[in-house]
């Protein structure tokens, strides 16, 4: 546990000899403790809303009811079925997620001759999202239940946003969910995604960026909208 918590500080204070290491491994051990890391955050998330009677993603005021998922959102489902629905299929998708953008990258880098193994590209594709995954899942832990029991409201984010504790409020948290949470997780996973295919498959940075590029708009707006809106 502390070797696999020592990847994900590499990341941040020393991304290339972090990649190195990754890519020399044969098994993917790594990723897939990211990916297990991942899920328990996001259902511990889950259990604190379930258990403070808040409204999860705020899905209870934001989305219609019936409201829509799969094939960019062409299944009408009830309202009160969305949050079950998404927590059944998200270790499916995170499983999916783990060998599609990896295998993807892998296969792709052969045009250039990379020169990388599989093992090593899913270890070190996986784990340059951890930065992004922190933020993302951090934000959501502190600003969902122990915000929406400071101020007494059931979604604190959607609420704060909307203008509901004033405009600089939803100024600033605006700028924080469109600017660090979704812009700045985005480019983090593509940049040190590009880093990490650099370094495991030896192929030229520009090749890689394209790659890694290509392989996240076609997972976030291709394959995820597939299954979630």
């Amino acid at each position: 546990m502390k070797k696999f918590f020592g990847y994900i500080w590499g990341v941040v204070a020393r991304p290339r000899a972090t990649f190195d290491e990754l890519g020399r491994l044969t098994s993917i051990r790594p990723a897939v403790m990211l990916v297990s890391f991942t899920l328990l955050l996001a259902y511990l998330n889950y259990l604190l809303t379930t258990l403070t009677g808040s409204d999860w993603l705020g899905t209870r005021r934001e989305l219609p009811d019936p409201t829509y998922l799969f094939f960019y959102g062409r299944v009408p489902v009830r309202l009160e079925q969305w949050v079950t629905i998404w927590f059944t299929i998200l270790p499916f998708l995170s499983l999916l997620g783990l060998a599609a953008v990896p295998g993807l990258a892998h296969m792709l880098s052969k045009l250039w001759r990379g020169k990388g193994t599989f093992e090593g590209t899913v270890n070190a594709l996986t784990l340059a999202s951890a930065p992004a995954i922190l933020i993302g899942c951090g934000s959501e832990l502190l600003f969902t239940v122990p915000a929406n029991l400071i101020s007494g409201h059931p979604y604190w984010w959607t609420a704060a946003m909307n203008g509901e504790f004033g405009p600089v409020v939803a100024a600033i948290w605006s700028f924080y969910t469109i600017g660090i949470y979704t812009i700045t997780s985005d480019l983090l996973t593509i940049v040190l995604g590009a880093v990490a295919l650099h370094r495991v498959q030896g192929i030229p940075w520009w090749a890689a960026a394209l790659i890694l590029l290509f392989g996240h708009v076609l997972w976030v707006y291709g394959i995820m909208a597939t299954f979630v809106r």
